[in-house]
């Protein structure tokens, strides 16, 4: 498939296991462990999309998204909020601030993937 995902999560097995089931399905994957880490490689790499969880260190998912929303060079990057938020009250949130999808832990891989899809076919 050849596009690019960033995934930026800062739970070490969630993000080896999640790399490792996308680079299965044919996606480059880069990570980061934060937010800030996160911003500094969508701008370095300009992945096709970006998966990221709200409640990490130093930005948080909320901040990332403000981010994105203001930044000529990240606008155009879909953003997938993927978190054990489920209130209807933090996905209204996020998606007023500029997420492209939201996705709940826990999930199924193909929910994942098939969210993955629309955002970037």
């Amino acid at each position: 498939m050849n596009r690019t995902i960033l995934l930026i999560e800062d739970k070490p097995a969630l993000t080896d296991t999640l790399k490792c089931l996308l680079e299965l399905h044919e996606f480059n994957v880069l990570t980061a462990s934060n937010g800030e880490e996160g911003v500094a490689n969508a701008r370095r790499h300009h992945p096709h999309l970006v998966i990221s969880d709200i409640f990490m260190p130093v930005i948080n998912g909320y901040e990332l998204l403000e981010i994105f929303k203001t930044d000529n060079e990240l606008r155009n990057i879909p953003v997938l909020m993927l978190t054990a938020k489920t209130g209807i009250e933090e996905i209204n949130l996020a998606m007023k601030k500029g997420a492209a999808g939201y996705v709940t832990k826990p999930f199924l891989f193909r929910n994942l993937h098939a969210t993955i899809l629309k955002l970037i076919l």
